[in-house]
């Protein structure tokens, strides 16, 4: 058999994560109902899992136009096409540089929404207001090398180390990265993000005295906080459905 048709058959009889994708495709829509909606911009991206690359979001449909796994195409680490419709969008370093550092991420999320873009602008870090800023380790880092499209494998290397151990970086006047062990836990990660940032801009410009949780009672709150990642993201999947 040709070496070609080696490969064919190899990627034929390895695992397409049908399922996984129908349910990222649910948390695109879902992102898109919850303030992540910015035109056709912005991509999510599975771990492929047979170690294959990834499967991103094709380029030019929006995350409410996001269907289910025929919207989605394999690419190695590299970027090269392996299956799937259309074209992975020019950003795919974002993802793979992140899953390739983080192999506890299965999930990774660029988007633009409103609050996440003007906060990336601040040097300042995240505080937690309420319980929605308690959702991260610690305030999410802010990527400060360039504020242009990620589209080499070096800055998408640089984007991975610079979020560390958190779920979550501000991509300097540009929008957000975050990311989860599983689909829900991404996009509950994405929404409480959103309105992390919401809760502070709106406070700053309040120009009232503030404060916030010490550093003791943040970090008992983070370890209870993904516990709600599950039966929240069925809540805004039953809103999809009501709509």
């Amino acid at each position: 058999m040709p070496v070609t048709a080696k490969k064919s058959a190899r990627a034929r009889s390895a695992r397409e994560p049908g399922a996984a994708l129908d349910r990222l495709a649910l948390g695109c829509r879902i992102l898109e109902a919850q303030g992540h909606a910015c035109r056709t911009l912005g991509h999510a991206a599975l771990r492929d899992p047979d170690g294959r690359g990834l499967w991103v979001k094709r380029w030019g449909i929006s995350f409410g136009e996001t269907r289910n796994r025929r919207d989605f195409v394999l690419i190695d680490f590299d970027g090269n096409h392996i299956a799937g419709s259309g074209r992975a969008p020019s950003e795919w370093p974002i993802h793979a540089g992140v899953l390739k550092r983080r192999p506890d991420i299965h999930v990774v999320v660029h988007s633009h929404p409103f609050h996440g873009r003007v906060f990336s602008a601040v040097k300042e870090p995240l505080l937690p207001v309420s319980n929605t800023g308690n959702w991260f380790p610690a305030p999410p880092p802010r990527f400060t090398k360039t504020s242009e499209l990620v589209r080499t494998a070096a800055m998408g290397d640089a984007v991975g180390k610079c979020l560390g151990d958190n779920f979550a970086l501000f991509l300097r006047n540009h929008g957000v990265v975050f990311c989860g062990t599983s689909v829900e836990h991404a996009v509950l990660m994405g929404i409480q993000l959103e309105d992390a940032c919401r809760e502070h801009l709106l406070l700053a410009a309040s120009g009232l005295d503030w404060d916030y949780p010490g550093e003791n009672e943040r970090r008992r709150k983070y370890l209870s906080a993904g516990s709600s990642a599950g039966p929240s993201f069925e809540r805004f999947a039953r809103e999809l459905d009501a709509n």
